[in-house]
């Protein structure tokens, strides 16, 4: 027998039925991946980091499909694609998730929502034993085609830096868009944009300013100079789903797996439990920080930028009164807050994000300075400098990289301040490095 479906395939896998599946062929909805001792993928490699990518990509450009991780498929002679011709079920421990969800979120834009699931091999089987992996690619909208791998690759394996491609899967196979058509597309774009020169630009994505106001109100944070960051979904498509599942949006929120412990520069909370507003999420742990989800997937962090949170112990380095903000402390907070969303949220709706920081009434009396901290070492040093603005408002389209997006908030931090973000000690190139801020531990 062979499936002739992807639900029925997946119903195959789900009923312990997997040699069902033999004879089915690869085709545009279905690749197979025999497991190799490094794993179906083996991502510490240039070359399994871009062939997931490429995979998941093409079939996101086509009509979405399955990449099903336990099976053998070899092109027989007069057969035009390959067929299934042996289980070859796997242990777990080879396949990490959140290492395949770093990859895709590094390497492919726009974010993709890939569902991941595991089914088990039927027990007793003297033939075989393990389980099967199998991903699950949703179709990427007309509207917003085409996804990209962010890298090439030489033939060495080797990922080739500022290169892309654009892989579409055709058949049982993968096809690359040629030159010509991404020119094309790129002429026909500015040729779009250029049109609309004399007429109204299209608005970005919302800036979801009552949000502020209202995670501002629930934290009693009127009158307190605060650092906002704001995630939002260019194509809002409803409530999103599964945000109060175990396993949901509020477990995440509630377990979140952080650097260090709720205690430190972060947004987990040691007293206080996520709690329904509005079809959404609230984590108010006043007077340091919140977050304030919303039902359809945008969030808003507030930070006090006062002793109780950006400015921590800094009360002995705060010349004339000023309020003095930690390096470190700002460095570690960006860092969670995108390592929190990026991972978590952004998967939860297809498409593009638009991030955001604003910074409010960091020249309100005494006023908020920040020092370039050029050192690792010694991130206190350099002479502190005042805020040049009370509503400081910047965004800029999610990477989805929560490193690099912590970078891109950082830059537009420091300007406020006057400073240019690589004298941050935390910083290299152009993201945050965890492996920097960690020893300060």
């Amino acid at each position: 027998m062979a499936a002739d479906s992807m639900v029925q395939l997946v119903s195959f896998l789900t009923a312990q039925q997997p040699y069902e599946i033999v004879g089915t062929p690869e085709s545009e909805w279905v690749d197979f991946k025999s497991v190799p001792p490094n794993g179906p993928y083996d991502l510490s490699t240039h070359k399994g980091k871009f062939e997931l990518a490429k995979d998941v990509a093409a079939f996101a450009n086509a009509g979405g499909g399955l990449i099903v991780c336990g099976f053998k498929a070899k092109k027989r002679p007069n057969e035009l694609h390959e067929v299934v011709e042996k289980v070859t079920p796997f242990d777990k421990k080879v396949v990490n998730t959140d290492s395949y969800k770093d990859v895709l979120t590094e390497y492919v834009r726009p974010l993709l929502k890939v569902k991941f699931f595991w089914y088990d091999h039927p027990q007793g089987d003297p033939g075989a034993a393990g389980h099967y992996f199998v991903l699950e690619v949703p179709a990427l909208p007309e509207s917003e085609r085409w996804a990209l791998v962010t890298r090439g690759i030489n033939d060495d394996g080797q990922f080739i830096k500022n290169s892309w491609t654009i892989p579409i899967r055709n058949g049982d196979t993968t096809a690359f868009l040629p030159p010509d058509e991404v020119y094309r597309l790129v002429n026909d774009g500015l040729r779009v944009r250029h049109g609309r020169a004399g007429s109204a630009v299209p608005a970005p994505a919302a800036d979801r300013v009552k949000s502020r106001e209202d995670l501002r109100a629930a934290l009693g944070m009127e009158e307190t100079p605060a650092l906002f960051f704001q995630s939002v979904p260019d194509h809002p498509r409803g409530l999103v789903p599964g945000m109060y599942a175990d396993g949901g949006l509020r477990d995440v929120l509630d377990k979140q797996d952080t650097l260090r412990d709720a205690n430190a520069f972060n947004w987990a909370s040691v007293y206080r439990r996520p709690e329904p507003r509005e079809g959404g999420l609230l984590l108010a742990d006043a007077p340091r920080r919140g977050l304030l989800v919303e039902s359809d997937g945008a969030v808003t962090g507030a930070a006090s930028a006062t002793s109780e949170m950006l400015g921590w112990a800094m009360e002995r380095y705060s010349d004339g009164g000023a309020r003095r903000i930690s390096v470190f402390v700002l460095t570690e907070i960006t860092l969670e807050y995108f390592r929190l969303v990026d991972r978590h949220v952004l998967p939860l709706v297809d498409g593009s994000w638009t991030h955001r920081i604003v910074a409010s009434d960091f020249t309100q009396s005494p006023g908020c300075v920040l020092a370039a901290g050029d050192d690792p070492a010694f991130p206190l040093r350099g002479a502190p400098q005042p805020a040049t603005s009370d509503d400081w408002n910047h965004s800029w389209q999610a990477l989805g990289d929560p490193e690099r997006d912590a970078y891109e908030a950082l830059r537009h931090i420091y300007a406020l301040f006057g400073l240019d973000v690589p004298v941050n000690p935390f910083v290299d190139g152009d993201r945050v490095s965890t492996a920097k801020l960690l020893p300060k531990r």
